[in-house]
């Protein structure tokens, strides 16, 4: 029986439904985590086991969404949701995005590098604060699928860079860097993400219906990755992997028809390349698609957590 349940989205454009957190007594909802630059789409929800003082290894969760859809609160973090029971504090973040205008292209304010400095700004505001919400400051995992695999990926591995930071957005003193991450078929490279997007501009439905699919890739980065390859790559998380990334769980379907499975393999072989073998676990899963339904299946909860337990108890 899954400890997060789903009720239908109190927002009309979110096409997911949201998590059922009614039976969480200890939580925080919709704190503003840069409240010396407040955004109204600057929050984060944190949630608590039902007992125990802590603090408490924490789970950073950013939903998915291409860049541009989504929410803190909705089915995407259902998965990460688990570990409350295992003794884990959840938090999931929301952050600009790149949400189409009513009068036609991108709103600019979410697109690349905003969501990374906001996202990167969330880690901060929760280690400054862990005492408060009862949270261990010294056992941080990132987690995300998707567009939010990218930015737990990113997030990570850029970490100590000066290069991507804002320091406007608050507690500018206080370390980024985090314990562990958990990323599931992640947008890992914007050229490669680009390319396969631009070769696929349908989703195939289950039923045969073919669903237009923007190229999000260049949404967010605001240019066609294609034609602007260095800043696509100064923008793709596997530029930013350093010895210093921390131990990584990585996992993709070999059928995914949204973001290529290619991405997940450049991650971890940049990972090994640069930190050894020890450094990072992937699995690749014949056959499953974006967001299958099996990555949520009791055994990979189990085991997903398992590895958390490992990195952060």
């Amino acid at each position: 029986m899954p400890y997060i349940g789903t009720v239908p989205s109190k927002n009309a454009e979110n096409f997911l439904p949201d998590m059922d957190v009614s039976n969480i007594t200890r939580k925080w909802i919709d704190v503003d985590y840069t409240p010396q630059n407040p955004h109204p789409c600057r929050k984060l929800d944190i949630y608590l086991p039902e007992t125990g003082e802590g603090p408490f290894p924490t789970l950073i969760c950013m939903h998915g969404g291409a860049f541009w859809a989504g929410e803190k609160g909705d089915v995407q973090n259902a998965a990460y949701m688990e570990a409350i029971p295992h003794g884990f504090a959840v938090a999931c973040v929301e952050q600009r995005l790149c949400k189409a205008l009513p009068g036609g292209g991108y709103d600019a304010a979410g697109m690349f590098p905003n969501p990374v400095f906001d996202f990167k700004a969330s880690i901060r505001f929760l280690r400054a604060n862990a005492a408060e919400y009862k949270l261990d400051p010294d056992r941080f995992a990132l987690c995300g699928g998707s567009a939010g695999g990218y930015h737990v990926i990113i997030a990570a591995a850029s970490a100590e860079s000066d290069a991507m930071y804002d320091k406007s957005l608050g507690f500018s003193d206080v370390s980024g860097k985090v314990q562990a991450v958990v990323s599931w078929f992640c947008v890992g490279d914007l050229v490669l993400q680009s390319e396969f997007s631009a070769k696929n501009p349908y989703m195939i439905q289950p039923d045969g219906t073919k669903v237009p699919m923007a190229n999000f890739a260049d949404i967010f980065l605001g240019v066609n990755a294609r034609e602007h390859t260095n800043l696509a790559r100064f923008g793709s998380p596997s530029t930013w992997i350093t010895k210093d990334m921390p131990p990584t769980f990585l996992q993709h379907g070999t059928a995914d028809e949204v973001v290529p499975v290619e991405c997940s393999r450049e991650v971890y072989e940049k990972i090994i390349e640069v930190c050894g073998d020890d450094r990072a676990i992937y699995d690749e899963f014949p056959g499953y698609a974006h967001g299958d339904a099996r990555f949520s299946d009791e055994s990979n909860i189990t085991y997903m957590i398992d590895w958390l337990k490992k990195k952060l108890t």
